[in-house]
């Protein structure tokens, strides 16, 4: 009972922070100074703040209100669509070689979470967290190893805060959801705020 009141407290945390998170980025993509691509960068990262919000107060209704497998359907649909918006903003305006490949993969990522039977959907949303989870560090590594000075830290942040907020994501497999289990409902939570906090810091910072 104690981790489970925990573990709201820390999602409430972390649900206010990711609006901060949101506000932070529209924000940033409605300022006139930056260029158009930055702007559009900065869009796509709002748009992936708050989708993926809603999606977490889906699987917040699962986890701790009514445990209907519906609640977890529409979090993970929603939470894939999410991500959409992030990878393309990246292969848009960040790291263009891949020809936006990885969002076509996501995008049909999706429409398999939509269409296949329930048993199947969990592996789905598996690959996709650990295709987002190696090509996202890897973009910004590849960006940190190709800058200099500051800039070269910033990409090193955003890229330490992704795979540790990815972290989290993965401590969160419904195959983890069992009574007062502290990966799931403690370690997650808590890895997801903390690499969203370096997410946005090595953001702000260089921008």
């Amino acid at each position: 009972m104690v981790v489970a009141e925990i573990s709201q407290v820390l999602w409430y945390i972390f649900l206010g922070f990711s609006v901060l998170f949101g506000i932070v980025m529209t924000r940033k993509a409605l300022t006139k100074e930056l260029g158009r691509s930055q702007r559009e960068y900065y869009l796509g990262i709002a748009i992936f703040i708050i989708i993926h919000t809603i999606a977490r107060i889906f699987y917040y209704l699962y986890d701790f209100v009514d445990r209907q497998e519906i609640y977890w359907e529409i979090a993970a649909l929603i939470g894939i669509g999410s991500v959409i918006f992030l990878i393309y903003a990246i292969e848009r305006n960040i790291f263009k070689r891949t020809k936006f490949l990885i969002t076509i993969i996501t995008i049909i990522n999706l429409l398999l979470i939509i269409f296949l039977p329930a048993e199947f959907k969990t592996y789905v949303q598996t690959v996709n967290t650990a295709l987002i989870g190696i090509f996202l560090p890897l973009i910004y590594i590849y960006v940190a190893y190709k800058s200099t000075g500051s800039y070269r830290k910033q990409c090193l942040l955003i890229a330490i805060g992704i795979l540790i907020f990815l972290a989290g994501q993965t401590a969160h497999m419904k195959a983890l959801l069992l009574p007062d289990n502290i990966i799931y409902f403690i370690l997650s939570p808590t890895l997801m705020l903390i690499g969203g906090i370096i997410f946005l810091y090595g953001l702000v910072k260089s921008a």
